[in-house]
C-alpha cells in the first residue's frame, strides 16, 4: 500500500546522500533515460518537461494508453526516480498504469523493447514495483546501477528483480538462486536487541523531528511572497503536489461575441536566451507537453 510518508522518508534518504547514484555509466539521469526508452515508441522523438513547483509527472492518457514504452514498471521507476530528482513526490504504479490497456502493459521488471544505443538502464529501474506499488529509493540503492542493460538487443535481465519490503535486501528470482543474506541468530544475550532498541528509537524520534522540522520551514517559505526570478529545475513541495498532463492544451475557437478570442495582430519576432546547461537534447524536436521551460529528453537534477 502506498504511503505518503514513507514516499517522504525514501525521498529524503533519496536527495539527502545518493542523489548521484542514480546517474548511469553514462552520467545520464533518471529522467535522460527514460526519455531515451519512451522514444522508442514515439518514432525516436520524446520529451519530458521541467516540473513546476508542486507538480508531478502522470502516467498514460489518451492515445498514449496503448504506448507499450510507458506502460510497465520500467520506465515508472525511472519516472519516479525523475520526479524525485527536483524535489516532487511521486504516485504510485497503479495510479501511473491506470489507464494503460491490457495489451499495453510488459511483464513486471520487463521493457518491452530492446535499450535504444546511447543510453544505458541502470539495474535499479528493472525492480518489480508492481506488487509494492511504489517506486522505493532506499531499495533502488541497495540493488544499484549496475550490471546496467545496454542497446544489445535485450529487453532487460532474465530474471525479474524483487525486493523484500521488509528487509529492503535486493533479491531475484527466475535464476534458481538468491542473493538475499540470511541472518544468524543469537541468542547469548539480549543486552544487543535492548541496545540496539533503545539506539532505533532516538533514531526514529530524531527522524520524525527532522522530518516535521522540514515541513513546517516548507510551509513558511510557501505562505511568504514569491520571487520575481523564475527558478527551473527546483522541483516542488512534498505537501500537495499537483498533476502534470501529459497533453497538450487545445487552442479556443473563434468566437465572434468572446473577444478573448479575436487573433492578435503579428509582432515582431523576439529571441529568448536559455541556459544550455538546464537543457537536455535527445531529439530536434519536442511538442508532447505543454511547458515554456522544456527538456527535450528530461531534465537535469
Amino acid at each position: 500500500m502506498f504511503s505518503p510518508l514513507l514516499a517522504l522518508l525514501s525521498y529524503l534518504l533519496f536527495i539527502g546522500a545518493t542523489r548521484a547514484q542514480s546517474y548511469n555509466s553514462l552520467q545520464q539521469n533518471p529522467c535522460m533515460v527514460t526519455a531515451y526508452l519512451a522514444a522508442v515508441c514515439n518514432n525516436g522523438v520524446f520529451s519530458i518537461p521541467n516540473l513546476l513547483p508542486q507538480h508531478y509527472y502522470t502516467g498514460p492518457s489518451g492515445v498514449d494508453n496503448d504506448d507499450q514504452c510507458k506502460c510497465n514498471t520500467v520506465v515508472y521507476n525511472l519516472i519516479s526516480a525523475c520526479d524525485a530528482c527536483q524535489g516532487a513526490s511521486w504516485i504510485p504504479y497503479s495510479t501511473w498504469s491506470f489507464n494503460c490497456t491490457a495489451n499495453a502493459k510488459a511483464p513486471p521488471g520487463e521493457f518491452p523493447e530492446p535499450v535504444p544505443a546511447g543510453t544505458r538502464v541502470p539495474q535499479w529501474a528493472y525492480i518489480d514495483t508492481s506488487i509494492s506499488d511504489n517506486w522505493n529509493a532506499t531499495a533502488a540503492q541497495l540493488v544499484g546501477d549496475s550490471p546496467e542493460v545496454t542497446g544489445t538487443g535485450t529487453n532487460g535481465p532474465t530474471s525479474t528483480i524483487r525486493v523484500s519490503q521488509s528487509t529492503l535486501t535486493p533479491t531475484t528470482s527466475g535464476s534458481g538462486s538468491s542473493s538475499t543474506s540470511t541472518s544468524t541468530s543469537h541468542s547469548s544475550s539480549n543486552a544487543g536487541a535492548i541496545a540496539g532498541g533503545v539506539v532505533g528509537g532516538i533514531v526514529g524520534a530524531a527522524l520524525i523531528a527532522g522530518v516535521a522540522a522540514w515541513f513546517i520551514i516548507r510551509r513558511r517559505r510557501a505562505r511568504s511572497a514569491p520571487s520575481a526570478t523564475y527558478m527551473t529545475g527546483q522541483g516542488g513541495e512534498m505537501g500537495q503536489p499537483v498533476p502534470y498532463p501529459l497533453t497538450i492544451e487545445t487552442p479556443r475557437l473563434y468566437d465572434p461575441s468572446d473577444p478573448t478570442t479575436y487573433p492578435h495582430p503579428p509582432s515582431s519576432p523576439t529571441i529568448h536566451t536559455t541556459n544550455q546547461s538546464n537543457q537536455y537534447l535527445h531529439s530536434p524536436t519536442s511538442d508532447l507537453q505543454p511547458n515554456r521551460h522544456t527538456y527535450s529528453g528530461l531534465p537535469e537534477v
